[in-house]
C-alpha cells in the first residue's frame, strides 16, 4: 500500500518547482493580453472560463507522456518488449485522434460546456484508476485503461479550439493558442518528468494518481462557473448580429476538404508529428539504454527539448502574430523555416558522444525552440480560414492527421529498435521535420487567398441576416434562423 503522506509531501515539492519555472510565459502571455485589451473586453465570468479551461488542460495532458518515462519498469513488470510497448503507446494516441471526429461534429452542434465536462470525466477517471494495481494487474487491463485515456484527451482538442476561435479575434489567436499550447506542454513535461524523479522510490503507478486527481475538482467548478461564448461572436463582420448562430451541416464538411490551406495544414501534420512520436516516447529510453546514462539525467534532457518547445510556441506565436498583421504569408514562411532550422540541432543530440552534458542540455533545448514554430502559429491559420461552425469539425480533422505521425511513431519506433538500431530510428524521426517545413512554405501560397474568400462569406452572412431581420419586423415579427449556408425563415 502507497505511504501517501509522504507521496503527497515530495508531489507537492517537485510540482511547486515545476510549475513556478514552467508557467513564467503563460503569465508574459495573459499579461500582454491585458494590455492590449482582448482579455479585458470578456466577461469576468467568461475570463474564469478560459483559466479553468487551461488549468483543466494541463493535467489532462499530464498523463499523455507518462509511459515515456516509465517504459522499462512497465517491460520488467509485464514482461513486454519494445514493439508491444510501442503499439500501446500508438493505441493510446491514435483510438483518442479517431475518436475527436465525433466529439468535433458535437462541438458544432451541441453546447460546448457540457460537451468539455464529458471529455474530461472520461479522460481522467481511467488515468486515475491506472494508479491501482487492482486495475492494471495484466497487460490487458493497462492498455483498456490507457485507451479510454486516450479517448478524453482526444476530445478536448476539437473543444478547445473552436472555443478559443469564438473568444478572440482573428489577430490575437496565434496568442490565445500558444497559451494552450503552453498549458498542455506544461502537462506533457510535467508528466514524465514527475514519472522519471518520483518512480524510484514511490514506483511507476503513482504518477497516474497525481495527474488525474486535482481535474475532479476543476471539473465540477468548470460546470458552475462556465458558459458557452455566442458562435462567430469574435468575427468583425458579425460580431454586431446577437440572433447569429450557425451548426454545422454534412455539406459543410465537403467545403473543408475544398480549402487548398486546410488540405495543406492538414498534411503538414503527419511529417510534423513523426518525430515527437517517436522522439516523446523513446528519447528517455534510448538515453538510458545507448548513452547510459541515469534516468533522471535522460528525462532532463528530454525536459529540456520539451521546456524549449514550450518557450518557442509562444515566442514565435508573438512573433507570428507581429509577422501576420503586416501580411498573412510571412507567418507561415516563418513557421517553414523555423522548423528546417530545428532539424540541426535534434540531429546534434541524437548522434554527439556524452562529452559534455552542458552542450546536450543546449542542443536539445535548441531543438525544441526552433521546431516549435508551428504552435500556436498553425491553430490560428487553421481558424483564421474556417466559419465558426466548422471550427470544431475541422480541428477534429487536424487532430487526426496532427496524431497520425505521433501516434504511429512509438509503434513505428518500437519495430525499427528491434529491427535495425535505436541510432537509425531517432535519425530517421528528426528527418521528417524536412518536409513539414518545406510544405509551410507552400501554405504561404494559399493563407491570403483562402482567408479573403473567409472573410467574403461572413460579410455576406451578415447582410443577409440583416436584410432577413428587417423584412421579418415589416411583416410582424416572424423568426427566423442561421444555418451554415444561409438563413431560413420561419
Amino acid at each position: 500500500m502507497p505511504h501517501f503522506p509522504l507521496i503527497a509531501k515530495q508531489y507537492a515539492v517537485f510540482a511547486s518547482k515545476f510549475l513556478l519555472e514552467n508557467t513564467t510565459f503563460l503569465q508574459a502571455a495573459y499579461a500582454r493580453m491585458v494590455r492590449e485589451e482582448y482579455i479585458m473586453r470578456m466577461s469576468h465570468r467568461d475570463r474564469w472560463t478560459l483559466i479553468l479551461l487551461v488549468l483543466m488542460s494541463i493535467f489532462l495532458f499530464a498523463d499523455q507522456r507518462i509511459m515515456s518515462a516509465i517504459l522499462p519498469e512497465l517491460k520488467a513488470e509485464y514482461g513486454l518488449d519494445a514493439t508491444t510497448l510501442g503499439i500501446i503507446g500508438s493505441a493510446f494516441t491514435l483510438v483518442g485522434a479517431f475518436m475527436s471526429m465525433g466529439f468535433g461534429w458535437f462541438t458544432d452542434r451541441i453546447s460546448r460546456k457540457w460537451l468539455l465536462v464529458v471529455v474530461v470525466a472520461v479522460g481522467e477517471i481511467p488515468c486515475f484508476l491506472t494508479g491501482f494495481e487492482a486495475f492494471t494487474a495484466t497487460p490487458a487491463a493497462f492498455v483498456l485503461l490507457r485507451v479510454l485515456t486516450g479517448i478524453g484527451v482526444g476530445g478536448i482538442f476539437p473543444l478547445t479550439f473552436s472555443l478559443i476561435g469564438d473568444y478572440f479575434s482573428e489577430e490575437h489567436r496565434a496568442t490565445a493558442s500558444a497559451m494552450m499550447g503552453l498549458a498542455w506542454a506544461v502537462g506533457m513535461l510535467g508528466g514524465p518528468a514527475i514519472a522519471g524523479f518520483l518512480t524510484p522510490t514511490l514506483g511507476w503507478r503513482i504518477p497516474f494518481i497525481l495527474a488525474a486527481a486535482p481535474n475532479f475538482p476543476l471539473v465540477i467548478l468548470f460546470a458552475l462557473v462556465a458558459r458557452d461564448p455566442r458562435r462567430g461572436q469574435a468575427e468583425a463582420e458579425l460580431a454586431a448580429l446577437e440572433d447569429y448562430n450557425p451548426k454545422i451541416s454534412w455539406s459543410d464538411v465537403k467545403s473543408i476538404f475544398t480549402n487548398k490551406t486546410n488540405l495543406l495544414t492538414f498534411a503538414q501534420g503527419i511529417p510534423g508529428t513523426i518525430p515527437w512520436g517517436i522522439l516523446g516516447y523513446w528519447l528517455i529510453f534510448f538515453l538510458e539504454t545507448e548513452r547510459g546514462l541515469p534516468k533522471e539525467t535522460a528525462t532532463m534532457i528530454f525536459t529540456l527539448m520539451g521546456a524549449g518547445a514550450t518557450v518557442g510556441s509562444v515566442l514565435f506565436a508573438f512573433w507570428g502574430e507581429h509577422l501576420y498583421s503586416k501580411k498573412p504569408a510571412y507567418m507561415p514562411i516563418m513557421v517553414g523555416i523555423g522548423v528546417l532550422a530545428g532539424v540541426v540541432p535534434a540531429l546534434v543530440v541524437i548522434n554527439m558522444s556524452i562529452t559534455s552534458i552542458g552542450t546536450y542540455y543546449t542542443a536539445s533545448f535548441l531543438a525544441g525552440l526552433l521546431v516549435s514554430t508551428a504552435g500556436g502559429n498553425v491553430k490560428a491559420i487553421l481558424m483564421n480560414v474556417n466559419a465558426p461552425e466548422r471550427r470544431g469539425t475541422v480541428f477534429a480533422v487536424f487532430n487526426i492527421t496532427d496524431n497520425l505521425g505521433q501516434g504511429f511513431g512509438p509503434a513505428l519506433g518500437g519495430i525499427l529498435l528491434m529491427s535495425l538500431s535505436p541510432l537509425f530510428t531517432l535519425n530517421f524521426a528528426a528527418l521528417w521535420w524536412i518536409p513539414c517545413g518545406l510544405i509551410f512554405l507552400f501554405i504561404a501560397k494559399t493563407l491570403g487567398a483562402d482567408r479573403q474568400a473567409l472573410k467574403q462569406q461572413m460579410e455576406d452572412r451578415a447582410k443577409a441576416l440583416a436584410s432577413t431581420v428587417h423584412e421579418s419586423q415589416n411583416q410582424g415579427g416572424a423568426s427566423t434562423q442561421v444555418t451554415s449556408t444561409g438563413i431560413l425563415k420561419s
